[in-house]
């Protein structure tokens, strides 16, 4: 990864937040940009949200495909 080339990212936070987010970082043994990078990696990587994405579009392909046809007309 050329480092060089990244977009920072940014978030805004209390200082409330930022002494929590430092706090946590100190317990891991981490550096807060140390803490932070593994945290929102973490955060873009989590299976749970990658498989909410799947089943969303399961369900709209199956929308798609399986419409539910009443022919009431022809009765």
């Amino acid at each position: 990864m050329d480092l060089a080339q990244a977009q920072p990212l940014a978030a805004l936070l209390t200082a409330a937040e930022r002494d929590q987010v430092q706090r946590a970082a100190t317990a891991a043994g981490q550096s807060l940009e140390e803490f932070v990078r593994t945290a929102v990696l973490a955060a873009a990587a989590d299976p749970f949200l990658d498989a909410l994405e799947r089943a969303a579009d399961t369900v709209a392909a199956r929308a798609r495909t399986e419409l539910i046809q009443h022919n009431y007309a022809e009765a």
